[in-house]
């Protein structure tokens, strides 16, 4: 029986070798990392109320952000960094397990998105090429902030690897896995929302059982809700609003009205006729007595931020339709499909080389798309992506185009880019394969 597991590990490892030298790597890099940086390292933004957060839950039961209570963010992040704080404290020892936990969920997504470009490659040489790009310092770098993007970033791909499983065959574990992955996604990050249209449009264009999928759509759909409903009336108590999910959307809204070409700028705009005269009694009173209730000020502070993007985005096109375009259709996507999130220099790696392996990796994910697409053998699954990732940059772009949010997208290129390189691979072995025979049959 020992003998057997041995056996089933060493041919593991020799099936697997190429990317579980990628994995080392990777952990070797995360290692230096934080020795480089310092396990109390933080860059006092997102990164650091989200500690705060989990510390004030695991020590009152309330749910904060920015020191205030908020259902700004969902409350996954707040629950997992509150039950590690509740295990073990404060200190150093409960730096390290967040900084040891963040680590391994970012080196387990370059082992999600292996396993996916497995689904259709026999090859691991290539099914390893395109998970290189994880080995960017960008990505070591987020993993070793406690932002969502990580741990976001993990259940996106595993939502993915299951659908693309279940599509080639139908199979309650791998229902379970999408419905159990996709809430925590939700709890994470709620913008994962819109992702069941296009896994359902996608297991249709695989010939799906419809009736199956319904049962299943509708099952998942009650379980969602009933998960969401004590969030949802928490927030209608403390707020007295109906907020499902999260507030404080203006703010993003407003900072991407900022964005592109010939936004129009703040002198132009009459903010006190056109949104200060018309806040709500309520709003204004909170505003004005931000000692009264400071969640409620809050609140309303990022309602207001609403309120003024609203107004700055019809302007906007009342002024220069054209140039509101080019920035929202153009100029924004740009910068969600190619921008990078490296605030600091770790390990003495430049922007300048990040720069250059996101162009890389955008061109190979071109031509792996036009290989596809020629090849018409994995054109669903190519959409099925396209459509995901399309979708996700049309929400940041609609909202503010940041490097924080473009780079929990990028994984998805790297998958096209294995099942181009995959059938690129098998049409050059073909072609050699001709060749080699037509020589043969001359040589006779």
């Amino acid at each position: 029986m020992k003998s057997q597991k041995n056996n089933r590990i060493k041919l593991y490892i020799k099936e697997n070798w190429c990317i579980i030298a990628v994995l080392v790597v990777s952990l070797f890099l995360h290692v230096l990392t934080t020795i480089d940086l310092g396990i109390d390292y933080t860059i006092n933004s997102d990164d650091a109320s989200y500690i705060a957060s989990g510390i004030t839950f695991a020590q009152t039961g309330k749910i904060t952000m920015h020191g205030v209570i908020s259902a700004q963010i969902m409350p996954g992040m707040t629950f997992l960094i509150g039950f590690i704080s509740l295990v073990f404290g404060t200190g150093n020892v409960f730096m390290y397990v967040l900084k040891i936990l963040w680590s391994l969920m970012g080196i387990s997504t370059i082992y999600v998105v292996y396993k996916t470009i497995r689904l259709y490659s026999n090859n691991k040489f290539i099914s390893t090429i395109p998970c290189l790009f994880f080995l960017a310092i960008d990505y070591v770098w987020m993993d070793n902030l406690i932002l969502t993007e990580t741990p976001y970033i993990l259940l996106f791909s595993l939502l993915i690897y299951h659908t693309l499983k279940l599509a080639i065959k139908p199979n309650k574990k791998d229902y379970i896995l999408i419905v159990l992955y996709y809430i925590m996604a939700v709890f994470i990050r709620p913008n994962i929302g819109i992702f069941p249209i296009f896994l359902f449009v996608y297991l249709l264009l695989k010939k799906y059982d419809f009736n199956l999928l319904m049962k299943q759509c509708i099952i998942a759909g009650v379980v969602l809700i009933a998960l969401l409903m004590p969030w949802t009336y928490r927030n209608y108590k403390v707020f007295g609003k109906f907020i499902p999910l999260t507030y404080g959307s203006g703010n993003p809204l407003l900072l991407g009205t900022y964005q592109g070409v010939g936004f129009p700028l703040d002198e132009e705009l009459d903010y006190v006729k056109n949104v200060d005269e018309k806040i709500p009694k309520e709003m204004k009173y909170y505003l004005d007595n931000p000692e009264e209730k400071d969640y409620m000020t809050r609140f309303y502070l990022l309602e207001y931020d609403g309120m003024k993007a609203k107004y700055r985005m019809s302007e906007w096109w009342k002024m220069d339709k054209e140039s509101m375009l080019k920035s929202y259709l153009f100029y924004k996507p740009i910068d969600n499909f190619y921008n990078y999130f490296y605030w600091d220099t770790v390990l003495n790696v430049k922007a300048d080389f990040i720069k250059l392996t996101r162009k890389v990796d955008i061109v190979m994910f071109l031509i792996s798309s036009v290989v596809i697409l020629f090849d018409k053998k994995r054109f669903k699954e190519w959409l099925f992506i396209i459509l995901v990732y399309g979708s996700q940059i049309a929400l940041y772009s609609y909202t503010f185009a940041f490097g924080r949010y473009a780079i929990s997208m990028f994984y998805l290129r790297y998958i096209v880019i294995g099942i181009g390189l995959d059938i690129l691979y098998e049409r050059i072995k073909l072609w050699r394969c001709r060749y080699e025979s037509i020589n043969n049959c001359a040589s006779i």
